[in-house]
């Protein structure tokens, strides 16, 4: 796929989003802070703003109990796998960073304010780039990276982002798509590398294997659609640096999916490889993210 035909649709897609109102709304849902190890530590708000498209998306917006560094906190958008479950990021806003935990379009909390009419986020306008799901769900990082840059409190020359599963796909995503993330750790992503995962049996890759056997006459148009969401294409706009992991037996989101991704990416990048573990969070990659993040974000 020629890279600028895929970079002039996401211009086309962001410069759409920039002509939305943000009209963010906050609620702080904890005035006294949190109680973490009998220390009031940090204090969690109840955000919802406006994306692409006019949908409302919902997040939690959490950052550390006391006055901003000159400058600002440092800061992480985040999203949530592939069920729309994730958990707010405390490890982080612990050691002083300020942390979005988006839930985009459709997705856990998020879902009050839209679902899908039909399908699976995977499949749904499968056959349209214009339509389809992860053209809005990636526009929704982005302007949750609007939100970070519109707080005083956030200092916005340092903006990160991590996830896990889908998480780390939107993670690559968001590092692809926009510049003013300066930092960017990924989890055993998904979905990418799309040639290869389309023949992935095992959920969720499963979904989109099923719909292209059921429908093997729209299997070309398909595919090329995919291509202009797929990182194994947009990572190489990444110039941030990068850390990745991935999992030899993860037949969730398999090695052989993510690797040829890492390879492509053309900036400062680390790869942690575990050989024997199932698809699921590390304590010991969270560690390796936390110093990679004070490493290009302090």
């Amino acid at each position: 796929m020629n890279l600028e035909a895929v970079n002039a649709f996401w211009k086309e897609t962001l410069d759409e989003l920039a002509t939305v109102p943000m009209e963010a709304e906050v609620e702080l849902s904890d005035p006294g802070g949190v109680m973490h190890e009998a220390v009031k530590t940090f204090q969690n708000h109840a955000v919802r703003f406006r994306s692409f498209e006019g949908k409302t998306i919902r997040a939690w917006y959490t950052v550390p109990i006391g006055v901003p560094p000159a400058g600002g906190w440092p800061a992480i958008v985040t999203a949530p796998g592939y069920f729309g479950i994730q958990s707010l990021s405390m490890h982080y806003v612990r050691h002083g960073y300020a942390v979005l935990a988006v839930y985009p379009r459709g997705q856990g909390e998020s879902s009050a304010e839209w679902e899908l009419e039909e399908r699976t986020k995977v499949t749904w306008h499968l056959e349209d780039r214009y339509r389809y799901y992860y053209r809005g769900a990636f526009a929704d990082l982005v302007r949750g990276v609007d939100f970070l840059c519109s707080r005083e409190e956030v200092d916005k020359g340092r903006i990160g982002t991590w996830g896990m599963s889908q998480g780390g796909g939107f993670a690559l995503a968001i590092a692809s798509l926009d510049r003013r993330i300066r930092a960017a750790s990924s989890e055993v992503a998904w979905p990418l590398h799309f040639r290869v995962s389309a023949e992935i049996e095992t959920a969720p890759y499963g979904e989109l294997c099923a719909y292209l056997r059921e429908h093997p006459e729209r299997r070309d148009a398909i595919m090329e659609n995919l291509e202009y969401f797929d990182a194994y294409n947009l990572v190489r706009n990444i110039t941030c640096p990068v850390l990745v992991n991935a999992v030899v037996i993860d037949e969730v989101h398999p090695y052989r999916t993510i690797m040829p991704v890492f390879e492509r990416i053309p900036t400062m990048k680390s790869v942690v490889v575990y050989p024997d573990i199932e698809h699921g969070t590390r304590a010991d990659f969270a560690r390796h993210t936390l110093d990679w993040l004070d490493r290009y974000l302090r």
